[in-house]
C-alpha cells in the first residue's frame, strides 16, 4: 500500500525538553506549513527534568500513546480526550526507557536495568542483569518483549516468566583475541522469532531465536548506530547513525542498501510507513524521505532537540485548533506583531552608520557638518584645514613610509646582535 496523493498523515514527535507536538503532514507540498503544526502541552510549564525518552503506541488503534519522561512519569495520551492517566516509576532508579502494554497491563523499564509490569492484582519486578538502553513489546505477540544495553546482550522475555526465553550470546573473540564489546542501543522485532539489534560500537546483528543464540547475520560499520526500525521488507532495517547518517541496511546480503540523506545531527528516531520515511534528529529537525528514490519531501523544523516519532496510520485525528500555531518557544507573553507592522517599522527604521562631525559657527550659533577625509597620517583631518596638494601628501606617506621601513629593519638588526645562537 502506497500513500495515495493529496492524503493526510498524522506525525506526533516528541522533543528532550518534554514539548509534545501534533503535525498534519500533506502528500501535497503546498498545504503544509505552520497551520499543521499544533503543540499538545504548555512550553512554559515544563521543568528540567520532562524530557521525554520513550513514546510508544498503546494500542492497536493508535488512539492511545504512552510516554516516558526522564522523572519516571508515565502518561497516557488519548488522541481525542487528551492527558487521561498518569503513573509514576518508583520501582527503581534512572530514565524510563521502554513502554509497552499487553491487554490491560502496562510494561515500563528503567534504565537500571528493571522492568515491571503493572496489573490490577499484582506488580511483577523482572531484574535484567545489567543497564538498559531499550525495552521493546512484540506488535505480533504482545506476551514477548526483549531488553539490551551496555554490557547487557538482547534478552527475550514473556510475560508471567521469571527467566529469559531467549539469551543472545557474543560473537568469538577477534584475530587478536580480544572480546568483542557489547552495547545494545536500539532493537526491533522483525517477527516473533527474528529480531534485530544496532548498538554504540557500530554493529547490526540479527537473531533467529529458533536456531542458535549468536547472530545469523552481522554487519559492521565505522560509526555508533543509535536507533533503528523495520524497513519495508522482512529482512531490511533502517538504521540512523550519530553522525547523522540514515541507512537501509539489507540482512540478507550483510550489507548496507540505501542512504538517506539530509540529517547534521545524530538520528534520533526513525520510522517507515508505506512507502515514506519519516525520520528526526538533534538538529531540530523532522523529515519525510521517499523510500524508493530517497528523495527528501518534507522537512520541518521544530525548536527543540527531537527524541521520539510516532506516525498514525490506522485512524486521524484531527487538529484542535484551526488558527496558525504561536510558537510558545520563541513569543514573549503578551506580545503580538502583525506583518503590516514589521514593514512600517523596517520603512521608519534608522540607518546606521558614521554621524558627521559638527562644527559650530560662532556668528549664527548654528551648526553645520565638517566634510571628513583620510589622512596621509592615518587619521581624519579636514578639507578645509587641510589646503597642500595631493602629490605633496602622496610624498609625505611614502617618505614616513620608508622612515618606519628603516626602523624596523634598524630593531632587527639590534635584536639579532643580540642573541645567544647569534653570537655562538
Amino acid at each position: 500500500m502506497v500513500i495515495a496523493e493529496d492524503k493526510e498523515v498524522d506525525i506526533f514527535v516528541a522533543s528532550k525538553i518534554g514539548s509534545f507536538k501534533h503535525i498534519k503532514y500533506h502528500t501535497d507540498s503546498t498545504k503544509n506549513n505552520k497551520k499543521c503544526i499544533e503543540n499538545l502541552v504548555e512550553i512554559k510549564s515544563l521543568q528540567k527534568d520532562d524530557a521525554i525518552t520513550s513514546m510508544v503506541w498503546g494500542n492497536e488503534e493508535q488512539t492511545e500513546i504512552l510516554i516516558g519522561k526522564k522523572n519516571q512519569q508515565i502518561q497516557v495520551y488519548d488522541t481525542i480526550q487528551g492527558f487521561t492517566k498518569s503513573y509514576t516509576a518508583d520501582f527503581g532508579i534512572g530514565d524510563v526507557i521502554g513502554l509497552g502494554k499487553h491487554k490491560r497491563r502496562l510494561l515500563a523499564a528503567l534504565s537500571s536495568g528493571v522492568v515491571q509490569i503493572w496489573s490490577k492484582k499484582e506488580n511483577v519486578v523482572v531484574n535484567t542483569g545489567g543497564k538498559l538502553d531499550k525495552m521493546k513489546v512484540c506488535d505480533q505477540d504482545t506476551t514477548l518483549f526483549a531488553t539490551g544495553g551496555e554490557e547487557n546482550d538482547l534478552k527475550v522475555w514473556r510475560i508471567g516468566e521469571a527467566a529469559p526465553l531467549f539469551s543472545a550470546k557474543n560473537l568469538p573473540h577477534d584475530w587478536l583475541q580480544l572480546r568483542r564489546p557489547v552495547w545494545v542501543s536500539d532493537l526491533t522485532f522483525l517477527s516473533p522469532e527474528l529480531l534485530a539489534v544496532c548498538s554504540r560500537h557500530g554493529y547490526v546483528r540479527l537473531y533467529d531465536t529458533r536456531s542458535q543464540r549468536r547472530p545469523v547475520c552481522n554487519v559492521e560499520f565505522q560509526m555508533a548506530a543509535t536507533c533503528m526500525a523495520p524497513a519495508f521488507d522482512d529482512r531490511h532495517v533502517l538504521v540512523g547513525f550519530g553522525r547523522g547518517q540514515l541507512q537501509q541496511v539489507d540482512l540478507r546480503r550483510g550489507k548496507p542498501d540505501k542512504a538517506y540523506k539530509g540529517a547534521v545531527g545524530a538520528v534520533s528516531s526513525v520510522v517507515a510507513v508505506s512507502g515514506r520515511v519519516f525520520s528526526t534528529s538533534l538538529d531540530r529537525h523532522l523529515r519525510v524521505h521517499q523510500g524508493d528514490s530517497k528523495e527528501l519531501l518534507y522537512k520541518q523544523y521544530m525548536t527543540s532537540k527531537l527524541a521520539c516519532v510516532l506516525v498514525q496510520t490506522a485512524t486521524t485525528t484531527p487538529l484542535k485548533r484551526e488558527d496558525p500555531e504561536v510558537k510558545e518557544e520563541d513569543q514573549v507573553e503578551g506580545t503580538e506583531v502583525k506583518e503590516e507592522d514589521m514593514d512600517d517599522i523596517f520603512e521608519n527604521m534608522e540607518t546606521i552608520g558614521e554621524k558627521p562631525s559638527l562644527k559650530r559657527n560662532g556668528d549664527t550659533g548654528i551648526t553645520e557638518t565638517k566634510k571628513m577625509k583620510p589622512s596621509t597620517e592615518g587619521s581624519t583631518v579636514d578639507i578645509e584645514d587641510n589646503e597642500e596638494d595631493p602629490e605633496e601628501a602622496i610624498v609625505k606617506l611614502l617618505r614616513s613610509t620608508e622612515k618606519q621601513k628603516k626602523r624596523m629593519e634598524k630593531k632587527k638588526r639590534e635584536k639579532k646582535a643580540k642573541s645567544v645562537f647569534h653570537n655562538a
